[in-house]
């Protein structure tokens, strides 16, 4: 990853952390005054939030450290443990505990009080989340075009948890945030806690479904995900292009990092080459493959026979 792309992905963390921050503290404030159950669970969901945009700083950070003997691909994988702890967090702590707080407050309504000030903080909180949305949208969009992908593509496919996370986590704080202001209003107008108590369980449940998603991309990456299909036959047809390749019977590319690459081949040679000219032939290969493509940061090629027919 070069030192561009891992500036943009900080900061776009550091942007959705700084915003979860001071809005948690302005919705916690809210929530004490008003008594909303919707509100609480947006503070609880803000205060996950910003737990995770420290555990994707933390993974940033580690995933950086250059290989060592006891690390000798790298700790890229860092980035993928540390965005599961994050997907894990939103769970237990913004959805769990929302949900939660929602059946109580059904079970035991409460008064609305300080009605202004929850709208007010509510409203501040969606145009504060909206900005760190748009950081976030805009170096996905980035990373996209460099992909010649289209966002969603980009979305379902991405080896890169930390923006991607930081983006899902921004829309969902928009949503719950509106969700949260419809659900008070709602509280106000009809004078029943019914709506603002099902806001927090909605909320919760949103949580939920996301934090699941995303346990379940970073759990793939995390367990040696292959790259997309199109690019192993875009580098195995880079292979057969060289004339001293016969065939690829068999190659495997594996992410070792959000833009580094493993790949192993098993390469069917021409006939006719000695063991010096297939060895000088493997090496030149392998150098003008990785210099092409600085996504791959390693590759093995094994000479075979040919398949028998």
């Amino acid at each position: 990853m070069n030192a561009a792309a891992r500036d943009e992905s900080l900061g776009s963390v550091l942007v959705a952390l700084a915003a979860n921050v001071a809005i948690a503290v302005a919705k916690g404030t809210a929530a004490a005054l008003t008594g909303s159950p919707a509100l609480f669970a947006e503070t609880v969901h803000t205060v996950a939030d910003a737990g995770n945009e420290v555990l994707l700083y933390v993974a940033i950070r580690r995933s950086r450290h250059p290989a060592d003997p006891s690390h000798p691909f790298g700790y890229g994988p860092e980035r993928y443990y540390w965005a599961l702890l994050a997907a894990i967090g939103m769970f237990v702590v913004g959805g769990a505990v929302s949900i939660w707080d929602g059946v109580q407050a059904l079970a035991h309504p409460r008064e609305l009080e300080a009605f202004w000030a929850g709208v007010a903080v509510l409203v501040i909180a969606l145009v504060l989340d909206g900005g760190s949305r748009v950081v976030a949208r805009r170096q996905l969009r980035m990373q996209a075009a460099r992909r010649e992908l289209s966002m969603r593509e980009y979305l379902r496919e991405s080896a890169d948890p930390t923006v991607v996370t930081v983006f899902v986590e921004d829309t969902i704080d928009v949503l719950g945030a509106a969700l949260a202001l419809v659900a008070i209003v709602l509280h106000r107008v009809t004078g029943s806690s019914i709506p603002d108590a099902l806001g927090s369980v909605v909320i919760g449940g949103l949580l939920c479904v996301v934090a699941w998603r995303l346990t379940a991309r970073n759990r793939g990456l995390l367990t040696n995900q292959s790259v997309p299909d199109r690019y192993v036959q875009r580098l195995r047809d880079r292979l057969e292009t060289e004339p001293t390749i016969h065939a690829v019977p068999r190659l495997e590319a594996v992410y070792l990092s959000p833009t580094e690459v493993l790949a192993v081949a098993d390469v069917e040679m021409s006939d006719g080459l000695t063991g010096t000219e297939v060895a000088s032939a493997l090496a030149r290969m392998r150098a003008d493959v990785v210099r092409e493509t600085p996504a791959i940061a390693r590759l093995y090629l094994t000479p075979v026979a040919p398949l028998e027919p």
